[in-house]
């Protein structure tokens, strides 16, 4: 039996949240069981609506539907890992809401390897953020760790850029399906990093990018690393922000440059960030992990 298509049904069909999701597991043991129980049981349980319950039990009339897509996903070349699989990134399953699915392309995951976050601006970044940012991603590379970032603009795409050109392995999570690449200019290098890493999205095809899911795409991010790097950031950077408070809530090192002129870089490093002055510190990074 491929329990794969019962965690699709709840989560994109019956629209279970990751801790509604986990809660079913908890209570029910499998995803298989929760469709063996009574409405009223469902309810009964505190992330679970009367409404809520209706939806989950109606849901595995799309089954045969699921199947057929599952076969798709084969055609395509797109992995698909349940946080039930033994291959689904231990990290991220630690954290408090860990994505129920993960839908990839390329080679993920990678065992026995350093993961390190490399964030930062997308919108108002400099000349100077940027090739901090490409420089960081290839001496990463060179230290066999693996860039993980978001594909945005700016900082992220310089990240991914710099672990390209060294030959190094780059994983891009996107707040997207994979057929939907945001920004639409980051499609050939979306194709670059599947090459020789992966992307990574919650999200089943076809799913557009939004503001919310861009943003929930940070625990992502941080939950796959075991450390956390800001390159460049202002006082208009709530994604970036988000991130790193997304690193200390999940107790990531977290490492940040550019000091100068950022209040926000400020706090972070009242917070416990470590000040980093330049690539050369990078060592420090990979040391403390």
């Amino acid at each position: 039996m491929d329990y794969r298509k019962y965690v699709i049904a709840l989560r994109e069909k019956a629209k279970v949240g990751p801790k509604g999701f986990q809660q079913l597991l908890m209570s029910f043991g499998s995803p298989e069981k929760v469709y063996e129980v009574s409405k009223e049981e469902l309810s009964s349980l505190p992330q679970i609506t009367s409404q809520k319950a209706e939806q989950i039990l109606k849901s595995q009339d799309s089954l045969p539907e699921i199947e057929e897509h599952l076969l798709y996903l084969e055609e395509q070349k797109i992995g698909l890992l349940t946080i039930l699989d033994d291959d689904y990134p231990k990290l991220l399953k630690q954290i408090d809401d860990p994505p129920p699915l993960l839908y990839f392309q390329g080679e993920f995951p990678v065992r026995g390897q350093i993961l390190v976050a490399v964030i930062g601006a997308h919108r108002r970044y400099t000349t100077g953020g940027i090739e901090l940012a490409v420089q960081i991603g290839k001496n990463l590379a060179q230290r066999r760790v693996v860039v993980v970032s978001g594909l945005a603009e700016g900082i992220d795409s310089a990240a991914h850029l710099g672990a390209i050109r060294q030959g190094g392995k780059t994983y891009a999570v996107l707040g997207s399906g994979l057929n939907k690449i945001f920004p639409a200019d980051n499609v050939t290098l979306a194709k670059e990093i599947t090459k020789n890493g992966a992307l990574i999205t919650e999200y089943n095809l076809g799913v557009p990018v939004k503001v919310g899911r861009l943003m929930a795409r940070n625990r992502i991010v941080v939950g796959l690393s075991q450390a956390v790097i800001v390159v460049e950031m202002d006082e208009n950077s709530p994604g970036t922000m988000d991130a790193a408070n997304t690193a200390i809530k999940q107790g990531k090192p977290l490492f940040v440059m550019r000091k100068e002129n950022s209040q926000k870089v400020e706090e972070l490093i009242a917070e416990g960030a470590v000040l980093l002055q330049g690539v050369e510190d990078l060592d420090l990074v990979v040391n403390f992990i």
